[in-house]
């Protein structure tokens, strides 16, 4: 069982990886395929969230993989396996990709359809996946690194990442919390880093990506604590 009050390596970044997936899948099996901008927009999308999870799978290898693997070699190994099948999907779906955009007029609700299944497959995978990582890997970060070394793990690859690439990251992070999480993460932000950084996340993310009541109730959450 995780342990509520222990630090979460997996949580808000894995509730945005599930909900940019659940969206591109919705447009992928709603797009006017005979709409070459709204295709060409879809596939600007598409791209970024795949970049997005490929290079989640990238810090967690840097990471996270490599302590756990001297604590729980097994464990660890099944992680390494799904990620590198993770990895040979993201060059197939690359390759459905760059045919969907080439496609003729005729051909690009078919390639369209063959496209959004086999994302559809991918993120069934993702997402037993993420729930193994969540299930079965956080307990046993629990049971071996304290939270501090938790929190510089997690710290390492935060500061490997350009502050552009951090706001995408965001944007489908906080969206993807609950209001708790969200108030939660804002404050740990607010104490923890840069007063512009705050300002940011909070004023440019949160505020864009976040429907207005939703935006309203964080910003009465986190008055709470000043």
């Amino acid at each position: 069982m995780t342990n509520p009050q222990r630090h979460d390596l997996y949580g808000p970044i894995h509730k945005g990886l599930r909900l940019g997936s659940s969206r591109l899948l919705m447009a992928l099996g709603q797009i006017e395929t005979r709409d070459r901008h709204a295709v060409a927009d879809l596939i600007g999308q598409l791209r970024l969230h795949l970049q997005l999870a490929e290079e989640h799978l990238q810090h967690e290898d840097a990471e996270y993989n490599e302590p756990l693997r001297s604590r729980a070699p097994e464990l660890a190994a099944r992680l390494a396996d799904d990620h590198d099948h993770h990895y040979e999907t993201f060059r197939a779906l690359e390759r459905m990709i760059d045919a969907l955009e080439a496609a003729p007029d005729e051909r690009r609700a078919a390639v369209g359809r063959a496209l959004y299944l086999r994302f559809s497959t991918y993120f069934g995978d993702d997402l037993a996946h993420m729930a193994r990582e969540e299930q079965e890997a956080l307990p046993a970060f629990h049971a071996h690194f304290s939270d501090q070394e938790l929190m510089d793990m997690e710290s390492r690859i935060i500061q490997s990442i350009a502050p552009e690439r951090l706001t995408q990251y965001y944007f489908i992070m906080l969206p993807g919390m609950n209001p708790a999480e969200r108030a939660t993460f804002l404050r740990y932000i607010r104490a923890n880093a840069p007063p512009e950084a705050y300002s940011h996340i909070l004023d440019d993310v949160a505020r864009t990506a976040l429907p207005p009541e939703q935006f309203r109730v964080l910003n009465e959450d986190l008055a709470y604590v000043a």
